[in-house]
């Protein structure tokens, strides 16, 4: 199943947008496809009255939906939701959805250098972040009826909003596979170390690597290999190596019908009952029954 790409609004001037749905029907099976955007995706749900139950598909990650759940997907991350709703008039899902170009938020960054901390949001975004209740309480106040608003105040409320999610530091990566789309670099050359580990795994992945091979390709030391990716994948190589290729795993999985063992075999396992045991650990399910979440 391929991810289609949605259209957010066909304005040619079109640079945020915020919209407000309230689901007061019952629907014994509610599904919003397989899809992603060329902009950010800000999405909260407000469900105190739990009208909803299901999941939200994000890259290779499944998680319930709940109240409060509140979600930013970066350019090119596939994503959807799967379950039935019990809404009705007195209780409705509710959902608030915030869209946003790349190129509106980085001439907000150049136009105001104080914004730069949101360049580490926009990054981890294109993995889906999951932000904590307390940041969507934030959220929904600041954002609720801003079309009410006057539009001098409207971008008041929205810069606040991207504050909110940039300081918070209980936010967590979804899919362990990253997606971007037309994103630039930053300058630094931390930053450039990052990214050539990142694209050093994303190439050799599929073959036996270890860190030493990392070192060289990169000329570093061990000692600084190791701390690179402690601090900036917050894991080690190993475990970021396992998490990258069974992201790779679940996109053969979801978008092929290759038998297990040939997945495992591309995805860097040389073992089919150490793949099966390594999936298993890190999605809580097979790979079959992984797979059989995006087929039904």
């Amino acid at each position: 199943m391929k991810p289609h790409i949605e259209s957010v609004s066909n304005s040619n001037n079109f640079n945020w947008l915020v919209k407000e749905y309230n689901c007061h029907v019952a629907k014994p099976q509610f599904q919003c496809p397989w899809h992603y955007h060329s902009e950010y995706e800000l999405v909260l749900y407000r469900d105190p009255d739990g009208v909803f139950n299901g999941n939200c598909f994000v890259g290779d990650f499944i998680g319930p939906i709940e109240h409060n759940s509140l979600v930013l997907y970066g350019p090119g991350l596939p994503h959807m939701l799967v379950g039935s709703s019990l809404g009705s008039k007195s209780k409705p899902l509710y959902s608030l959805i915030f869209w946003f170009t790349h190129a509106w938020v980085e001439q907000l960054i150049a136009a105001a250098p104080e914004l730069h901390i949101l360049k580490s949001l926009l990054r981890r975004s294109g993995h889906g972040l999951q932000f904590s209740p307390q940041s969507a309480e934030r959220i929904y106040a600041l954002l609720k009826n801003l079309s009410e608003r006057a539009p001098h105040h409207q971008i008041m409320h929205l810069l606040e909003a991207l504050s909110v999610l940039a300081d918070d530091n209980t936010a967590n990566e979804m899919s362990s596979s990253g997606y971007a789309l037309g994103q630039s670099a930053q300058d630094d050359e931390q930053h450039k170390r990052v990214e050539s580990a990142r694209r050093f795994i994303e190439k050799h992945f599929h073959r036996s690597i270890k860190i030493h091979d990392v070192c060289q390709a990169l000329h570093m030391s061990e000692s600084s290999a190791y701390r690179l990716f402690e601090r900036h994948f917050n894991e080690s190589f190993s475990e970021h190596l396992k998490s990258f290729r069974i992201g790779k795993a679940c996109e053969l999985l979801v978008n092929s019908q290759a038998p297990i063992a040939l997945v495992a075999e591309q995805s860097g396992f040389t073992n089919l009952s150490n793949f099966n045991r390594q999936f298993k650990s890190v999605k809580g399910m097979t790979p079959r029954d992984f797979r059989l979440q995006f087929n039904r």
